[in-house]
């Protein structure tokens, strides 16, 4: 998504300056734009929120060098409350929310988690935004549950997807004999639910033998677990892991599943699930659960399933493999939604223009 900032920077002729968390510190200058890899220090406890502020701290004092009139903040780069000094300094600030502020229906509930929602609520999202941009109607009901009056626009955005990349995926058919094949694509990570799909594969091989093959695509630093715990259960000859995949090899992978399955744990903040939207698009039902934001767009062609369960995805997906008409329900259903995702009005680029230009700012 930065690429889509710096483009309408570039668009509307504002110098920029773009810091990414990334481990290898490096900056770069590039015409009128800089960009940094600002590393955090790894931390837990009472020291990760030190090393936060600190954070935080750091990014006020480059923007205030810079010279900066906005800042366009990607949600975890410092905790919210701290760009109250932001506004004390004349610049502007628009939270940009890839990730909700909790996870879809599990509002926390920890005393620690708790306070920060509060403290982010009386010193930020009451009066501090400008705008703010959501990827998802869950993110924009989030602000709204923190502050249900809000005196500024919560404006939505949709991750765009190039239409031609999809229609060279084979339309997915039915598989009346032989397997029906689930792919998992994205972030090998537990947060996300992978280890989850050995539980789910087990159960299914036990009541429909030979009919499902899964295949799950990605790096992360769950791969390992996932390998061994595969090895383990005796599920090599049912689920294949390929690792990284080129866009290609992802279009091979898709004409050759009949669905696809985004089975994301409550412990994770997901603001949208790019990959449920990309299931849509490419014709493929989705299975997942209330957690992933997404399924709320796509509701049409998605099974969901009970959060952290896996005897609940076990149980719909026996059932999918064998009921052709309700999967061809569902795969009917995946050409009528996710326009907006295929439509740049609502490209983060043009939000981001829309408030260059206002007139207020």
């Amino acid at each position: 998504f930065s690429s889509l900032l710096e483009q309408a920077c570039a668009d509307n002729g504002c110098p920029a300056y773009l810091i990414s968390v990334h481990k290898d510190a490096n900056i770069v200058h590039d015409g009128t734009f800089t960009l940094e890899h600002r590393p955090k220090k790894p931390s837990s406890g009472l020291a990760f929120h030190v090393e936060e502020y600190r954070y935080g701290r750091g990014l006020l004092k480059t923007a205030r060098d810079f010279g900066a009139t906005i800042a366009f903040v990607d949600s975890g780069a410092a905790p919210y409350y701290m760009f109250r000094a932001f506004k004390r300094y004349g610049i502007h600030v628009v939270p940009i929310l890839h990730n909700t502020l909790w996870a879809t229906g599990h509002y926390p509930t920890g005393i620690a988690h708790r306070a920060l929602l509060q403290l982010d609520k009386h010193l930020f999202w009451n009066d501090v935004p400008v705008d703010v941009l959501c990827d998802s109607p869950e993110c924009e009901r989030q602000v709204r549950q923190l502050t249900p009056h809000p005196d500024y626009p919560l404006t939505p955005i949709r991750a765009q997807f190039r239409p031609d990349y999809f229609a060279h995926i084979k339309p997915a058919q039915f598989p009346k004999t032989g397997t029906f094949n689930i792919m998992f694509i994205g972030r090998v990570d537990q947060e996300k639910g992978v280890l989850d799909i050995l539980e789910m594969a087990r159960l299914v091989e036990q009541a429909v033998p030979g009919r499902v093959r899964w295949r799950i695509a990605g790096r992360g630093p769950a791969l390992d677990e996932l390998t061994r715990r595969r090895q383990t259960m005796g599920l090599e000859s049912i689920v294949d892991l390929p690792g990284w995949l080129s866009l290609d090899q992802v279009r091979d992978l898709y004409d050759n599943s009949h669905a696809c399955i985004v089975p994301t744990r409550s412990s994770f903040i997901e603001a949208l699930a790019m990959t449920a939207i990309e299931a849509m698009l490419a014709g493929r039902p989705l299975i997942s659960n209330p957690v992933v934001p997404a399924t709320e767009i796509a509701r049409d062609a998605t099974i969901l399933c009970n959060t952290d369960d896996p005897i609940s995805y076990a149980n719909q997906i026996i059932r999918l493999c064998q009921d052709e008409q309700w999967y061809e329900q569902l795969r009917r259903a995946t050409a009528r939604q996710g326009h907006d995702f295929v439509d740049p009005a609502f490209g983060l680029d043009v939000a981001v223009s829309n408030i260059l230009r206002r007139p207020d700012l």
